[in-house]
């Protein structure tokens, strides 16, 4: 790669006229991009990188002609995985700071940078916190804000809150896990708040204040979170009458996600300026979404839309009517849910079922009901794709074999022998 810098200079050759001259000086760079040197072994006729010892990991790059070595504690960490994630952050961070005009060959500038950069643990987590922010939707935040309380208190209490940034090691917040799930947290629970502080230590990273990411490597807690079952004909029949008799306005909320398939949080986003020519316009997990209004849900958007006073009303508000709510999406999350569990509990329902079980059963019932018709598995999937939104093929197929729609018939008469 090289750069090109044009000069133009004026000459007057006349009193209106000027002659230009051009100057066209093409330059090396000072700087080739950072890479990663994966040493490597001969394995079954194959080459693959190595971590036997000896084999020493680190990121190179010329300036200015000399070859420049950092090995960055790389080599501390023990599998091929947790080096490449590694080495590629050092990679993107010394080509960030190259591309500023840094230099390796300025120990001043080396020196003034580290002095700038020694700031205590708790001091820069919330510096990186404070400036993710605005990148971040509020729910989002709020559960960052809550996980960095909670790792803060057990830091102050092990004395680590006080240390530089950069004497946290991987052991560190390794032990600070232990304590999570000795503590009686669940998997879930331990993964989302690993998430939340490795955010905030990758921030740090980006910001150039430390190196590596201590959490990076650390093995993810293997979950199993709760699915929202489907429910039977006759538990779907049950609910229905259950509310009919003791919460109406229920199944307002159920009917958007069952017609028009959102999810309980894409529900409480509903608006008025939402609805246009009889479409929903409303963010989704999977992004925007463009959804047609059917007809059997047409009759309830029209009356919840005339009975806005504004666009920014929400259609369904724990006042069962629209208005303005503005409370956080969680919240307003929450109140649904909460109405629901009276409902499933005067029925005997367990944690298995949640409002998510509507959408669910929507489209296991659609599954059924085209698989009734004879269509194939794949003209199935076709039909759903655009209702269900998933993104691919593969994803929808998975799906539906999680909410068990994709169950064999009864295969009895294939045995030729009883038991």
């Amino acid at each position: 790669m090289f750069f090109a810098a044009i000069k133009i200079e004026e000459k007057k050759i006349g009193e209106y006229q000027s002659e230009y001259h051009y100057t066209i000086t093409v330059t090396k760079p000072k700087y080739e991009k950072p890479k990663l040197f994966i040493p490597k072994v001969l394995k079954n006729g194959k080459k693959v990188a190595s971590v036997a010892p000896g084999k020493r990991w680190y990121v190179y790059f010329r300036y200015e002609g000399q070859q420049f070595k950092f090995y960055k504690k790389i080599n501390t960490f023990k599998t091929v995985s947790e080096r490449r994630s590694v080495g590629a952050s050092l990679c993107q961070t010394y080509s960030e700071l190259l591309s500023r005009g840094w230099s390796p060959i300025d120990e001043k500038y080396q020196n003034q940078s580290d002095r700038a950069q020694i700031i205590t643990l708790e001091e820069a987590l919330l510096n990186a916190l404070s400036h993710k922010k605005s990148s971040l939707k509020p729910s989002t935040y709020n559960q960052y804000h809550t996980a960095y309380n909670r790792f803060m208190n057990w830091c102050k209490s092990n004395l680590l809150a006080g240390v530089v940034v950069h004497q946290f090691k991987r052991k560190d917040f390794a032990r600070y896990l232990n304590y999570l799930s000795e503590d009686g947290n669940n998997a879930t629970s331990i993964n989302n708040n690993k998430r939340a502080i490795s955010a905030l230590f990758s921030k740090l990273v980006a910001d150039f204040v430390i190196d590596i990411n201590p959490v990076v490597g650390i093995k993810t807690e293997t979950s199993k979170p709760l699915k929202n079952r489907p429910f039977t004909a006759q538990q779907l029949t049950d609910i229905l009458k259950e509310c009919e008799s003791n919460d109406p306005y229920l199944l307002n909320f159920i009917k958007f996600m069952v017609y028009a398939m959102l999810r309980p949080r894409e529900v409480i986003r509903l608006q008025k300026k939402s609805i246009q020519d009889n479409l929903i316009f409303v963010d989704t997990k999977k992004g925007l979404a463009t959804i047609n209004i059917i007809d059997k849900l047409k009759p309830l958007v029209h009356d919840l839309v005339n009975d806005c006073n504004s666009d920014e009303d929400n259609l369904l508000s724990y006042k069962n009517q629209p208005l303005l709510w503005t409370a956080s999406e969680k919240s307003k999350t929450n109140v649904f849910t909460r109405r629901f569990k009276k409902i499933k509990d005067g029925l005997g329902l367990d944690e298995t079922y949640g409002l998510y079980s509507f959408r669910h059963t929507a489209i296991f019932h659609l599954y059924q009901s085209y698989l009734t018709e004879g269509l194939s598995h794949n003209e199935i999937i076709n039909k759903l794709l655009p209702i269900t939104r998933h993104k691919s093929e593969k994803e929808l197929s998975a799906y539906l074999r999680e909410v068990g729609a994709m169950l064999p018939p009864d295969y009895s008469e294939r045995f030729t022998f009883n038991l």
